[in-house]
């Protein structure tokens, strides 16, 4: 699993790309808890545009989008090799 953020989280399986974003809400009983909401995209290209997308909606200036855009490449590039077709992401562990 690859941590983009305290937002999202991404992995991949041998059929998609699996996008986990965390949000604050309540239990049941009216407790804070943090819930996982995961959507499926077929390749990395959508999964980054999703993300990009969605916290894009949060930035107030010019200069605050660029900054996103620019870590997007950083956690992408480090954790992507688009020569290995069969392992894609590199473990945190091997690291």
């Amino acid at each position: 699993m690859i941590k983009f953020n305290d937002r999202f989280e991404f992995e991949r399986d041998k059929y998609c790309w699996h996008l986990h974003e965390w949000r604050v809400g309540q239990d049941k009983g009216g407790d804070v808890k943090m819930h996982r909401d995961t959507t499926y995209y077929p390749n990395i290209q959508q999964l980054c545009v999703v993300i990009i997308d969605r916290s894009l909606g949060g930035c107030e200036s010019l200069e605050e989008m660029i900054k996103l855009l620019e870590y997007t490449v950083g956690v992408v590039q480090g954790h992507y090799e688009p020569q290995g077709a069969t392992e894609a992401l590199k473990t945190e562990e091997a690291e």
